[in-house]
């Protein structure tokens, strides 16, 4: 067991690493690696999240589970609550384990008894990677059966690094490459059963499904990306009739919205997941949050996307030109970028202005 002066030195480390240069997997990795040493762990998962709606995206991680995890999902986003992603990323202590929310009767989790038992996963820890500006991803660290449990200071430190792994998250998350200039996809649609098995799609569906950075690991399981899976099972258990949608960005860069509904009529339980590429107006409000934007920098990049001139922006905004200026010398900071042709390459990822 890791002593009080280890595991300070550890949150120090986890949030220095918030500030270094790492790109998004490297970061996760090393942090992984520092929270193995100190809490005690093989096993483990890092999905990122899209903020909006607390659906997993791609991940990566260690584990052993892979041809069940469609299924863990599915039931994480339906009925078992215990230590689940979305209900981490909603409550005020973003850590949990799965031996305290079951009363150490793991047993109770439908996901824990199907995907993970079977290969030897005992305690599960969770924590919401979250800051101000909203959840980014979390970590789920797996323990074998044999070992003992999650500790209460385990999930302390968890909870305590969640803000500084959160905000480095954000900040890396999102490959700030232009996107790919081939040829544009149009809209592809999968449905899927009332057991979330695939019984059709369309071409184009799977050729964006293909273009998800978990896919082709998923593939070797006959398994889809796992964001549907969550997404079709919000969408199957909303009782006011609305899916469920996600913004996902493609190996390629390109922004994918996946979205999913119930069927009616013949196909009565039967959900439509829609993948197409993603507004303009739905990127520019995800950047804008991920870069940490205020509101009158939100308006004046805008305008910048819009296409008008410090002259313009000026005009439509009532403020001064040495405004604007401060104002795009604080978005440069913030965005990492030097110049407004970078800046507008970074918030170029459809085809369609945004409003203020």
């Amino acid at each position: 067991m890791a002593t009080a002066r280890e595991r300070g030195r550890c949150r120090e480390r986890l949030e220095r690493l918030g500030q270094s240069a790492l790109d998004c997997d490297s970061l996760r990795r090393e942090a992984v690696a520092d929270l193995q040493r100190v809490i005690g762990f093989d096993r483990w998962c890092w999905p990122l999240a899209d903020p909006e709606t607390l659906l997993p995206a791609s991940g990566i991680g260690l584990h052993d589970y892979v041809p069940a995890v469609s299924r863990s999902l599915e039931l994480e986003y339906s009925t078992d609550a215990f230590a689940a992603k979305q209900v981490l990323a909603r409550r005020p202590n973003a850590a949990a384990s799965m031996s305290a929310e079951t009363r150490g009767d793991l047993a109770r989790s439908a996901r824990w008894d199907e995907a993970m038992r079977p290969v030897g996963i005992g305690d599960v820890a969770a924590v919401a990677c979250r800051d101000a500006l909203g959840c980014w991803g979390w970590i789920e660290a797996y323990r074998d059966r044999s070992d003992r449990s999650f500790e209460d200071e385990d999930l302390e430190l968890l909870a305590s690094v969640a803000p500084s792994l959160g905000s480095a998250l954000r900040q890396t998350m999102y490959d700030d490459a232009p996107p790919s200039a081939a040829e544009p996809y149009g809209p592809g649609v999968t449905v899927l059963d009332h057991s979330l098995t695939p019984v059709s799609s369309t071409a184009a569906a799977r050729t964006w499904l293909d273009s998800f950075p978990d896919a082709p690991a998923l593939a070797a399981f006959d398994t889809l990306p796992a964001v549907v899976y969550p997404a079709a099972a919000t969408a199957r258990t909303g009782t006011s009739g609305a899916g469920a949608h996600a913004l996902v960005q493609a190996v390629d860069r390109r922004w994918v919205m996946i979205e999913a509904a119930k069927l009616e009529g013949h196909d009565d339980g039967h959900i439509a997941v829609t993948l197409r590429a993603a507004t303009a107006t739905e990127t520019f409000t995800l950047l804008c949050r991920a870069y940490a934007l205020s509101k009158r920098e939100r308006q004046v990049v805008a305008a910048l996307v819009a296409g008008l001139d410090t002259r313009a922006i000026t005009q439509r905004l009532c403020i001064s030109r040495y405004t604007v200026q401060d104002h795009l010398k604080s978005v440069f900071t913030k965005a990492g970028v030097r110049s407004r042709r970078q800046l507008l390459a970074r918030f170029s990822g459809a085809n369609e202005t945004t409003s203020t």
